[in-house]
């Protein structure tokens, strides 16, 4: 089994959201302006980024090769 490791930025990249939409990675060093950007995005990034690390990892396995 071949692995197509440029499967790993989509899941690294949802790796990231994930952090960043939980609260755990900060987008801005201002905390009124991280508190806003998780209430505007953060649900709909905990919906999406599981999706995108899904693909990364069909992507890592050859799924679409």
């Amino acid at each position: 089994m071949k692995l197509h490791w440029d499967g790993l930025i989509p899941i690294l990249g949802g790796i990231y959201g994930l952090l960043v939409a939980s609260g755990v990675v900060r987008v801005s060093r201002n905390a009124e302006a991280n508190e806003l950007w998780r209430k505007k995005f953060g649900g709909l990034m905990k919906i999406l980024c599981p999706i995108v690390i899904l693909f990364g990892l069909a992507i890592l396995f050859g799924a679409f090769a």
